[in-house]
């Protein structure tokens, strides 16, 4: 990754954004989300910070804040369980090519013994991508012995399987390994780096009237699930300021490590341009320069998806758009969410949505994310 340094541009007026403001208030219109709030950075500087729409739409209408809380879903994977990991990383406590049954030995059963951190990072394990394990088992320990028990799919390093089931097992590595649970080890260690006041996991009930509304219930999860979860106590009211994600709530109570972080635009933002800096920020490295580029670097070159160490690289990635440079990176979450870096224009653009309320139908947000980073580049190069 090349320096987050660029030729001196003039600065963006806000007038330059319109296109962007349209095109989020027609994909409003047309139903993609009732709200959203979208907040870029160029050259260290924010150049657009605005919210639209609606918070909430049922039991009763919210207006968006710029300041909302969102549910980051999949954020969580890069921000806080692959940045958890890469400090043990360089702190020596794990080491990125050792086998995970190193660290976990019963991860090594059912013919894993070859599995590595790094395959986990990069989502070539071999796990599958997704088991409703809340309907298998009753306890964090449980689900780990399941995972565990599982015989991987294909060879490890062989394919690319983006795996919410392999985040879940790194965030178990940071609870053996960095003797902290997953949220109290981003507390301690990467919040007061980042300068994060609101973002946290398990969000506070005080912060409810500034949370942004996701699903009316686990319909998305009820309907998936079909006769399997017939019986099961689904929660039934609109969630706001819990998590949507099921294996999260059901099981982990809002920790894990493939979801269950809340923050901010500005604050997901804040660590975009974190990244940009290569880990630097005024309170000291967050991770250091040379991890920040093994990170952000396309791990899977021979494989049909690009992947970094946690993060998603330009190739294979269509949420970025056409214009995005090759040395872009970033991730979604499922409740709506994205960041996107792309480190030779110094530029950070972070869209959070409420797209699975009131309920997860949707998929138009595929075709919009990437619509939406062509024309933030467009705006800032017009």
């Amino acid at each position: 990754m090349s320096p987050a340094r660029s030729a001196v541009r003039g600065p963006v007026s806000s007038a330059q954004f319109a296109p962007v403001q349209r095109l989020v208030e027609q994909a409003m219109a047309a139903g993609t989300f009732p709200g959203a709030v979208v907040y870029v950075r160029q050259d260290a500087r924010v150049v657009w910070h605005h919210a639209f729409g609606w918070a909430a739409v049922t039991p009763r209408r919210r207006t968006m804040r710029s300041d909302a809380v969102f549910d980051l879903a999949s954020l969580t994977k890069p921000i806080a369980t692959a940045t958890a990991v890469l400090q043990l990383v360089e702190h020596g406590i794990l080491q990125l090519d050792h086998p995970v049954a190193d660290y976990l030995p019963a991860f090594g059963a059912s013919g894993k013994q070859a599995v590595t951190v790094r395959h986990l990072l990069t989502h070539t394990s071999g796990l599958p991508a997704w088991i409703r394990l809340y309907l298998r088992v009753r306890t964090p320990a449980e689900a780990l012995r399941y995972i565990c028990a599982l015989s991987p799919g294909a060879a490890p390093g062989s394919r690319v399987e983006y795996s919410d089931l392999g985040f879940i097992v790194l965030g178990e590595l940071v609870r053996a390994c960095g003797e902290l649970s997953l949220d109290r080890y981003l507390d301690a260690r990467i919040a007061p780096l980042v300068g994060w006041r609101r973002t946290r996991f398990r969000p506070p009930a005080g912060w409810r009237p500034r949370c942004v509304a996701t699903e009316a219930g686990n319909e998305f999860e009820r309907a998936a699930a079909g006769a399997e979860g017939k019986g099961f106590r689904w929660r039934t009211g609109v969630i706001c300021g819990e998590v949507h994600d099921g294996n999260s709530y059901y099981l982990y109570r809002g920790v894990a490590g493939h979801a269950g972080l809340f923050s901010t635009a500005e604050e997901v933002g804040r660590f975009g341009q974190i990244m940009l800096d290569f880990g630097a920020t005024p309170h000291g490295a967050v991770l250091g320069r040379r991890t920040v580029a093994e990170a952000t670097r396309d791990q899977t070159g021979q494989l049909e998806e690009a992947r970094g160490l946690g993060w998603r690289c330009r190739r294979g990635s269509p949420f970025m758009g056409v214009r995005a440079s090759s040395e872009a990176f970033g991730h979604t979450g499922f409740t709506g969410t994205s960041l996107l870096v792309d480190p030779p224009r110094a530029l950070v653009v972070v869209l959070l949505t409420n797209r699975v309320h009131p309920r997860a139908a949707t998929t138009a947000i595929e075709t919009f994310r990437a619509q939406f980073h062509d024309a933030v580049i467009e705006a800032i190069e017009s």
